[in-house]
């Protein structure tokens, strides 16, 4: 047999990254040492500074690319769920659950994520909440679209859409404890932002009591 065809074949950047960041995900990032994670991985700690030039730079990109991961995901679902506000509103939902709560592995990836942010320099904070921001924009774009429709109560979109992002994120905490299994709690998590998108904010009438007022 051929020499390269029993090399033993060497994990590439994104193993490496989702073995650093599994085991974040259970030690913490103080926890959890450079050695640590070449020795998961089965390389020297030398190749994984080949791909990452430091434990820092891994979680920052790991942060970027996890938040552009979720961002085209939440595009792509809302636009696939039809004309509906309340379908998109659904889907939005389930697409931010579901890629923190999938499995093991994404819901200690999510806690990294999530509480390990104030690690990063100003400029990539700056940087991963634009990206937040996004994320919060598209859910202001299902209510105001459902708002205007009708579907919806609430006058205060920006408030909103940032209140169901932060609720669905939240469960990253709450769900290993709760029992509940991921089709209930986003189920759950559905009609809780069902509930905000249709209830009026107190510092302006609502679309819905403004047209029945003329």
């Amino acid at each position: 047999m051929p020499a390269e065809a029993t090399a033993r074949v060497r994990p590439g950047r994104v193993s490496l990254m989702r073995t650093a960041i599994g085991l974040m995900g259970e030690q913490g990032y103080e926890g959890t040492s450079t050695r640590d994670i070449a020795r998961a991985a089965g390389v020297s700690v030398a190749a994984l500074y080949y791909h990452f030039p430091s434990k820092l730079d891994l979680l920052k990109q790991f942060v970027q690319e996890a938040h552009d991961v979720v961002l085209a995901r939440l595009k792509r679902e809302i636009d696939g769920s039809g004309d509906d506000p309340r379908a998109q509103l659904d889907a939005a939902v389930s697409t931010i659950i579901g890629s923190n709560l999938h499995n093991e592995w994404a819901q200690g990836a999510a806690q990294v994520a999530w509480r390990e942010l104030d690690r990063l320099d100003p400029k990539d904070q700056r940087a991963v909440s634009e990206k937040r921001d996004a994320l919060i924009a598209l859910i202001r774009e299902v209510i105001e679209r459902g708002s205007s429709q009708g579907v919806f109560a609430t006058n205060g979109s920006a408030e909103v859409a940032e209140a169901i992002l932060r609720l669905c994120m939240s469960t990253i905490d709450t769900n290993r404890q709760s029992g509940h299994t991921l089709d209930d709690t986003i189920a759950l998590y559905q009609r809780f932002a069902v509930a905000l998108a249709d209830t009026p904010m107190p510092h302006a009438p609502s679309r819905r009591a403004r047209s029945r007022a003329r």
